[in-house]
């Protein structure tokens, strides 16, 4: 199995403004990264403020320059930041897992990406805006983290189409429905709850959706016999 490749930030710790901001760097510069890659979601690399996002950490503006340099470096520190969380949550769910069972990969895959997801509901956000923006900051962005994890993530539907386990569906339809799925409600979280009362952020309602896509995608995926 091809890991994927994790990045300079440490992902040890969740996502999530600390709840005390006692003057540590390392506290400071988890703080900013976790702020900034909101903004970066909801308003795009143009369209956030560096001022807003010290402010909203209770953070002198300065701080930024001093543990960032600048914007540009601050947004690629915020997406190391964002898939060394994803690279934690994947390697903890596959590390339960037999990875020669291709299904049992499959699903601890899905359901490792739902609750990834449902910690961090601005990751697709993160992603959607840095490919409208497209541009050499976009393309940093595929080479380093999106293409890894792409390729990562088809692994096991290359092992069931090799074993004639695999439905006809072509592997890239087979991501885009898997990553979108996963990935989407949490991004509009604020419909479930308007439409339905659902918290998605709740980690047992986001293991009972994870049930539910796992089940879809699996008749989707496999052959049917």
């Amino acid at each position: 199995m091809r890991a994927i490749t994790p990045p300079s930030q440490d992902p040890a710790r969740r996502p999530g403004r600390p709840a005390k901001l006692d003057g540590d760097g390392e506290n400071q510069r988890e703080a900013l990264l976790q702020i900034a890659s909101a903004h970066f979601a909801k308003a795009g690399y143009e369209g956030a403020s560096l001022r807003a996002i010290a402010d909203e950490a209770g953070l002198a503006h300065g701080l930024i320059r001093h543990y960032f340099g600048g914007k540009d470096a601050l947004w690629e520190a915020a997406a190391d930041f964002l898939f060394g969380q994803v690279h934690a949550a994947m390697t903890d769910a596959l590390s339960a897992v037999d990875l020669n069972d291709a299904v049992a990969r499959f699903e601890a895959q899905v359901r490792a990406s739902v609750r990834t997801a449902a910690r961090i509901p601005h990751l697709a956000g993160f992603v959607m805006q840095a490919g409208i923006a497209g541009g050499p900051r976009y393309d940093r962005l595929v080479e380093k983290h999106l293409r890894p994890a792409y390729d990562f993530a088809l692994e096991p539907f290359h092992q069931l189409t090799n074993e004639k386990r695999a439905a006809g569906i072509d592997p890239h339809f087979a991501f885009i429905l898997s990553t979108n799925a996963a990935l989407g409600p949490f991004a509009q979280s604020a419909n479930s709850r308007a439409l339905a009362g659902m918290d998605m952020s709740d980690p047992d309602i986001a293991d009972a959706y994870a049930d539910t896509l796992i089940a879809i995608l699996k008749h989707g995926v496999l052959r049917q016999s």
